[in-house]
């Protein structure tokens, strides 16, 4: 029989034990004596020095060598030819010595790179890596930019099970960037791995009659251009942009958060009038709003779901209420508490929806133990639904099992009661701002405060395949 050999501690664990965290914990990459070279995937390391590997999924994604900490992003982008011009400046700082790393980006034509100023060679690899090899090796801990002048027609990514991400073309001619996983490197470079978050500045410019809306708190419109600042660190799949017709509405909310609407053209407002009692619900579940600005982009396009790009979800023309909660919900569990990997994904999704089976018990509508009832008996013993593994649900399936993981999160609230339930619901996110968890974090944390052995629920909820026992259920 094969034993699962867990750590005997974690992020989470650490801070909820009041032990300081130093810095090697937090190391994005293993850089061996002597190796000058960033590594083209992101290296995850284990709070306990364990070397973890790259994304099981996405190898390649993110890369070693540096951490980001800001984008800016200054492009001009025209609607009737579709084409892109841009130079985004990457500030990082080096986590080794680099006589060469990589970026992220997927197509467009990259024409000059500079390092701290210096022009750099560089040359593309595979689907989406930019090498960079700066005149002079940089030194370890040392900060640094990255220059990288950029155009094209942007195309959206295609992935196995998840169908089309990042760039498309509106119907009323317009333009979106959104969506998980590999959105941010449709067009501009990054270093796309969710541990890697970093401030984001935009300065967006359209013809006459367009307007831009984008992650984080609208500066400027000023000759055609509009300036966007999100100074809460963000992860790259969180991040934002639509160009459209839109109509934009302001407001703010009782507690102070600025409200931003951008309607495009045909969208429905009714959706966001929502929004304002949907936020007052989930604070009052899920504690203070941890971002300074709130609202959505509403778009009359096809598809069914909303995005929770940070601050500011794209909602589809089918998106419906449940849509919006979930995606609200997600500003706290998804982007304030951000993912190690994307096999951790139906944890985050599993509790952003289960807020919308609260918000509906909450309104007047269906008991959350009906929703739960109703949907073990929609299940019944199938294998199929239950063979899905909440921990490691497979390449392009990651956000497809919620279905499965909201009725986890339903039994574990049975399971350990309200109090302790209610706790890591609002605790979790919060004490997890600066860190990214998986799965293994999350049970070891719940066992802590629940005071209680989880060992066979998780067993049976998260890394089972088959309908758990009654007693768990």
């Amino acid at each position: 029989m094969a034993v699962r050999i867990r750590r005997k501690y974690s992020s989470a664990t650490l801070l909820l034990c009041g032990l300081p965290l130093c810095c090697s914990l937090l190391s994005p990459a293993v850089a061996h004596a002597g190796d000058t070279i960033g590594s083209d995937g992101y290296v995850h390391v284990a709070p306990n020095g364990v070397v973890l590997g790259v994304d099981p999924y996405y190898p390649t994604d993110g890369n070693g060598g540096y951490d980001v900490g800001d984008y800016t992003v200054d492009l001009s982008y025209d609607p009737a030819s579709r084409f892109l011009s841009a130079k985004a400046l990457v500030t990082a700082t080096t986590t080794q010595r680099l006589s060469r790393f990589n970026l992220d980006l997927r197509g467009l034509t990259v024409t000059a790179v500079k390092v701290n100023g210096v022009p750099a060679s560089f040359v593309r690899a595979k689907a989406h890596e930019l090498v960079i090899t700066p005149v002079t090796e940089l030194a370890a801990d040392t900060s640094f930019t990255v220059e990288v002048v950029y155009c094209g027609r942007p195309e959206p990514e295609y992935v196995p099970g998840r169908g089309a991400t990042g760039w498309r073309t509106t119907r009323s001619g317009g333009a979106v960037a959104a969506g998980a996983p590999h959105s941010a490197t449709t067009w501009f470079p990054v270093n796309d791995t969710s541990v890697d978050k970093a401030t984001f500045h935009l300065n967006a410019t359209v013809p006459t009659g367009w307007s831009v809306a984008s992650t984080g708190v609208r500066k400027s419109v000023h000759n055609g251009t509009h300036s966007w600042v999100e100074e809460v660190p963000v992860t790259p799949s969180a991040t934002m942009i639509a160009i459209d017709r839109f109509a934009v509405r302001e407001s703010t909310l009782p507690a102070g958060t600025t409200v931003l609407d951008a309607f495009g053209p045909g969208a429905d407002t009714a959706l966001a009038r929502t929004l304002p009692a949907a936020m007052e619900f989930l604070t009052g579940k899920l504690g203070d709003y941890p971002l300074p600005a709130t609202g959505g982009v509403y778009l009359q396009d096809w598809f069914y779901y909303s995005h929770p790009s940070q601050g500011r979800p794209v909602h589809g023309g089918f998106a419906g209420e449940s849509a919006l909660v979930q995606a609200l919900a997600s500003q706290w569990w998804g982007n304030h508490l951000a993912i190690k990997m994307w096999k951790d994904q139906p944890l985050v999704d599993s509790f952003a929806r289960y807020t919308v089976w609260m918000w509906d018990e909450a309104k007047g509508g269906t008991a959350v133990e009906q929703h739960y009832q109703d949907a073990l008996r929609r299940a019944g013993s199938d294998a199929w639904f239950w063979g899905r593994k909440l921990a490691d649900p497979g390449m392009g399936r990651e956000f497809s099992v919620t279905d499965k993981g909201v009725l986890m999160v339903h039994a574990l609230r049975k399971h350990i009661g309200d109090e302790a339930f209610f706790t890591m619901l609002r605790d979790y996110p919060s004490i997890s701002a600066l860190l990214n968890q998986g799965w293994y974090d999350w049970e070891l944390y719940t066992a802590a405060v629940a005071d209680k052995d989880l060992t066979a629920f998780y067993e049976a909820w998260v890394h089972g395949t088959t309908l758990p026992p009654a007693e768990l259920r």
